[in-house]
């Protein structure tokens, strides 16, 4: 087996010298690697055959969960403010535009926790303060509005 192994990587190190491997790191290397390779004009394809080519672990309860979602926004900001970001590197490459698209949108979703977090906690602030941030009747603003329902 051993055998087996050296040969394959003494393959892989004739026909693709320095042009694949992972890029290491990251705490999301396989964004980062697939990210590289299509900078580089790499082609990918989606291959689901009938039976399992891999098989992996899920977390099993919430706190593992939690830690992964946890490690891939990390990952995804680490990306988002290295000099592999998605909005500048790889220009002149042969990146299309819907891949850069779809690797900015991979890398900036954990900036949308702040508006899902503000519009959580707006209204329990208000229903808790007794101020509200939609006008009432007694408003100014709202009285002249009234002129266009009639």
């Amino acid at each position: 087996m051993l055998r087996l192994h050296f040969i394959y990587e003494s393959f892989l190190q004739i026909c693709f010298p320095l042009q694949i491997g992972w890029i290491y790191g990251s705490v999301t290397e396989d964004i980062l690697t697939g990210f590289k390779m299509h900078c580089r004009g790499w082609k990918s394809v989606y291959c689901m055959p009938k039976r399992p080519a891999f098989k992996g672990s899920a977390p099993i309860n919430l706190s593992d969960r939690l830690h992964q979602v946890l490690r891939w926004a990390l990952g995804s900001v680490e990306i988002f403010l290295s000099r592999h970001c998605p909005l500048w590197y790889g220009y002149g490459g042969k990146l299309k535009y819907l891949e850069r698209l779809a690797y900015t949108n991979t890398i900036v979703y954990p900036f949308t926790s702040i508006p899902l977090l503000a519009y959580c906690t707006i209204p329990a602030v208000c229903l808790l303060t007794g101020k509200f941030i939609i006008p009432t009747v007694s408003s100014p603003l709202s009285i002249s509005c009234n002129h266009l329902d009639s």
